[in-house]
């Protein structure tokens, strides 16, 4: 036998009524726990309300804009050797982000790419930051990244029409430049 229809719903209505309760009580312990977190609390046997919240000042005419970053620098590096084979990640990587830095002439940005090599007497980072200084030297070295490389021992050089020349590791730091 089947039991009568109203008894099944008459079994259901103690248990939602408990599930409503229960979710009424987490919903004001939220609540004033949320109050008690946002509301400054008043020295021991104060009555006195808190100060009322100060609106934030308007900004001033007077105030300087915010410096507009610089523009990232048109087309791309090579990430392909004069063979056409792609580049390592880590070179083609360090050679995008030493080519965007180059190119907003961010020199700190720079120097953090720049480990002189060794091998073919690399001038250090004190006689280089004057050289990248100056836009011309940059617009230069651009124009050399955006030629593919020629692979050397370790290297990949990278040569520009103009005589520009920059190295590029295997680990994708700029080991050496040579302006012309």
């Amino acid at each position: 036998m089947s039991a009568p229809a109203a008894s099944v719903g008459a079994g259901r209505g103690p248990w939602i009524a408990s599930a409503a309760l229960g979710v009424a009580i987490l919903v004001a312990a939220a609540l004033a726990v949320l109050t008690l977190v946002t509301t400054p609390i008043s020295p021991a046997g104060t009555t006195e309300a808190a100060p009322p919240a100060q609106p934030a000042p308007a900004p001033s005419a007077a105030a300087a804009p915010a410096p507009t970053p610089a523009p990232v620098p048109a087309g791309t590096p090579a990430v392909t050797d004069t063979a056409g084979r792609a580049l390592p990640a880590a070179v083609a990587t360090g050679v995008q982000g030493l080519y965007t830095a180059i190119g907003t002439g961010d020199l700190p940005a720079v120097q953090q790419r720049y480990q002189p090599s060794t091998a073919v007497n690399a001038a250090p980072w004190s006689q280089v930051a004057p050289l990248l200084s100056q836009p011309a030297n940059r617009d230069a070295l651009l124009a050399a990244l955006r030629e593919p490389p020629q692979r050397r021992a370790g290297l990949y050089r990278y040569t520009a029409a103009g005589g520009a020349l920059v190295g590029v590791d295997a680990q994708g730091r700029m080991a050496f430049i040579r302006l012309p």
